[in-house]
């Protein structure tokens, strides 16, 4: 099945409870993953057309793997010789602020609104399309628990808020060294309590990238174990699985990702936690519907596969999309890649689907 549009949701099938979608030329490690994924039971699989402006329809875009490449050659390099340390730091978070904020711009007419209530610290984000109401998506950044913000990730949230057209709020947790684990989890877990308050859990979408994509899933599974609710939707952004980086390091793409290397994310962890944290759902439980993007040549391919597997053999509907060529997290680069704008309309599309089928449930309740 190929659909040029990205994946929907088979409702004429109840017998498919996962969707896995892999984009064009998912590595062998990917391809692998889907077959052991529809070994667990009933998947669909979707391999879905490139919109993109590759001359060959199996790549990415010519763009995407041309900054691959490049940024392989100099950002990458960079950050492998300079140390991850609290030396560093200050001045690493002021270049990825400001690298971020030109990568991705946040769109005009986006209106922010700080907000300080005691504990919790974050801003919501009105794209300029934001018209629902109904509900709304709490967003954790990524930098590997050592950087990132909520101003640097306007632009992304800014593109999130206007392609579902719901509220963003980005929450402004607190970053290791100065606090490493468990403040983060606690600061996310925090948020989502606060927005509880103000939202029913099937009106609230947790969504994150990298590191904050492994404290998004960390909510929904504690949440999940503690028997507390659900929220309505889980969206992943290349997220981290396992922070020992067995599962990133064992993976064909490791070398090939054109920002991160096993060096400097071991480093990053490091002042987050000395212990082997990872995500393990437990069966049985009540798992939100997720879906998960990654790339078949980013550092954190296989994590995000991985998760998939774990979040399908726990009893969660998942649906994975693995594009061909594009670096870690490229959503944040809509200036240079074409991808992120696709993107985020199937990530538009999955959110949609599910607040619509929450929206008919509850009116025929």
């Amino acid at each position: 099945m190929t659909d040029s549009q990205g994946p929907r949701a088979n409702h004429d099938d109840d017998r498919v409870v996962t969707q896995l979608s892999i984009r064009h030329n998912a590595s062998r490690a990917a391809i692998a993953a889907a077959v052991a994924l529809a070994g667990l039971g009933t998947v669909r699989t979707v391999l879905l057309r490139s919109r993109s402006d590759a001359p060959d329809p199996v790549r990415g875009s010519f763009r995407a793997r041309a900054l691959r490449h490049v940024s392989a050659l100099t950002v990458r390099r960079l950050a492998e010789l300079t140390p991850v340390s609290p030396n560093t730091l200050p001045f690493a978070r002021v270049v990825i602020d400001r690298t971020m904020r030109s990568l991705a711009p946040v769109l005009r007419d986006t209106t922010i609104e700080p907000i300080v209530d005691g504990a919790v610290r974050g801003e919501w984000v009105h794209g300029p399309k934001a018209s629902r109401t109904d509900a709304i998506i709490l967003y954790v950044h990524g930098g590997g628990f050592i950087a990132g913000s909520v101003l640097s990730y306007r632009g992304v949230t800014s593109r999130l808020s206007t392609a579902t057209r719901l509220p963003v709020f980005a929450v402004d947790y607190r970053l290791a060294p100065e606090h490493p684990f468990p403040a983060a989890p606690h600061d996310v877990a925090r948020a989502y309590r606060w927005l509880r308050a103000r939202y029913p859990a099937k009106h609230i979408v947790v969504a994150g990238d990298s590191a904050g994509g492994y404290l998004a899933a960390d909510l929904a599974i504690t949440n999940a174990r503690n028997r507390s609710a659900a929220p309505a939707a889980l969206l992943l952004f290349s997220p981290m699985t396992d922070l020992s980086l067995e599962i990133a390091a064992s993976h064909e793409a490791a070398d090939q990702d054109g920002i991160i290397s096993v060096p400097v994310a071991t480093a990053a962890i490091a002042h987050f936690t000395t212990d082997r944290l990872e995500l393990r759902p437990a069966p049985g439980t009540s798992l939100p519907p997720t879906l998960i993007h990654t790339s078949d040549s980013e550092l954190f391919a296989a994590d995000a596969i991985a998760l998939a597997e774990r979040l399908r053999a726990a009893g969660a509907v998942c649906e994975l999309e693995v594009w061909p060529d594009q670096m870690h997290v490229f959503h944040a680069l809509p200036a240079l890649v074409p991808e992120a704008r696709t993107a985020y309309r199937a990530a538009a599309r999955f959110v949609s689907d599910i607040l619509d089928a929450t929206t008919r449930t509850e009116r025929l309740s």
